[in-house]
């Protein structure tokens, strides 16, 4: 079930008020549940957040930080005590539960009035203050029906489900099927246990960097050993390449350098298994090998180009998925032909033609990679240059449909 959305209007807090609870206490994956929901209210450009919570009182009001967005953090012993303005809109909430990162910013451009619990009725976003809602009987217009999967409440018991929850929830919408059933099952193994420690995302990226590295050495070694490890490594490359991502969302520590510099080594890691892996094969099995190398590469180079030159020209950002995403706006309202589409750029994701070449390796067809190459780069090349003009005219990344 996804977020149900009524467009009544959009609800932009410059306050959050937090009413707390024993559960928020606790730890889930290195934050507490609270700082959490405070993390997520950062994220959607809430500037406040003021905690209700009279054991607390003594802590000091602090700056807290979220996916490169910051908030003042106060603490009072009640209502009367919070510093508020007559010009302040407040968005209500209760403590100790564990939501999608996504949710409230969905709840807040849905119109409604308040999120419930769909599994104990409790209140847990709201417009009105708390008093009001203990007093107020609410419409079902009214109630946004949040994902029941998207919430979860904290109790001492459930940590370890709490935290699977939360990993289950940091796959993309982008995913293919391979990162779906293969890739991201295998990344959340190693996200889940290093997100307990205070490690950044940057390393994992940097170890996919190394572990491109050894891809190009093993294939540069040459011999049909050298490109058939070559190949595994490739799709190695490709799992541990969720690794960052899933814990920069997890600890709300994404950033639009940090999204660059990802897409920068992924498309390193590409050009490097094309440039070695044609090495490997012409030094194994002859000149042919040479001529389909250097188209591979030189379609290659020419996408990467003509992708940056066209993101910086245009609306910024670190991601190339903005292909895809200004192609489907093409077939907004004919879902069977976006299905086709979804189909096709799925098949063409690096995580499908990474697995399928460690299968190809594995079966020893590794010398029929450059025609396939040859053929997904000459799409994707010609996707670009139909597609520019669109992109060029796009004053911030498009969003996934």
């Amino acid at each position: 079930m996804k977020d149900t959305v009524t467009e009544v209007g959009i609800f932009t807090p410059t306050t959050a008020i937090l009413s707390a609870a024993p559960e928020g206490e606790l730890i889930v994956s290195a934050i507490s549940v609270r700082d959490r929901l405070v993390k997520n209210c950062i994220s959607n450009d809430i500037k406040k957040i003021i905690i209700l919570d009279p054991v607390g009182t003594t802590k000091k009001s602090r700056v807290e930080y979220a996916n490169e967005k910051s908030a003042t953090v106060e603490y009072v012993k009640d209502m009367a005590a919070a510093n508020i303005s007559p010009r302040d809109t407040i968005l209500y909430i209760k403590d100790g539960f564990l939501v999608h990162n996504s949710l409230l910013e969905t709840f807040l451009s849905s119109g409604a009035k308040i999120l419930k619990d769909p599994y104990g009725g409790k209140n847990i976003f709201a417009r009105d203050d708390f008093e009001t809602q203990a007093k107020s009987s609410y419409s079902e217009d009214e109630i946004f029906a949040g994902d029941p999967f998207h919430i979860f409440p904290i109790q001492g018991e459930n940590l370890a489900e709490a935290r699977t929850r939360l990993f289950k929830w940091l796959d993309k919408p982008s995913d293919g099927f391979i990162s779906r059933t293969l890739n991201r099952p295998v990344s959340t193994l190693f996200s889940k246990f290093f997100a307990d420690y205070p490690i950044h995302p940057a390393y994992f990226t940097a170890l996919t960097a190394l572990l491109a590295g050894l891809m190009t050495y093993v294939l540069l070694m040459g011999g049909e050993s050298g490109i058939l490890w070559g190949c595994i490594l490739f799709h190695v490359v490709s799992v541990a390449d969720g690794i960052d991502g899933e814990i920069a969302r997890a600890k709300f520590q994404a950033s639009l350098n940090g999204a660059k510099l990802d897409t920068t080594i992924d498309m390193i890691t590409n050009i490097l298994f094309m440039a070695a892996l044609s090495y490997a094969l012409w030094s194994t099995y002859g000149d042919a090998y040479l001529i389909l190398g250097i188209y591979v590469v030189l379609l290659a180079l020419m996408g990467v180009l003509l992708m940056t030159s066209l993101l910086y020209f245009g609306p910024g950002g670190g991601r190339f998925d903005i292909l895809a995403n200004t192609i489907r706006t093409h077939y907004v309202g004919r879902p069977v032909l976006l299905k086709i589409f979804n189909f096709c750029n799925y098949c063409l994701k690096r995580d499908a033609f990474a697995f399928i070449f460690a299968v190809f390796g594995l079966l020893g067809f590794g010398r029929y990679i450059p025609e396939f190459l040859i053929f997904g780069l000459t799409i994707w090349n010609l996707a670009i240059i139909l597609n520019a003009r669109t992109i060029l005219r796009s004053k911030q990344p498009i969003e996934e449909i």
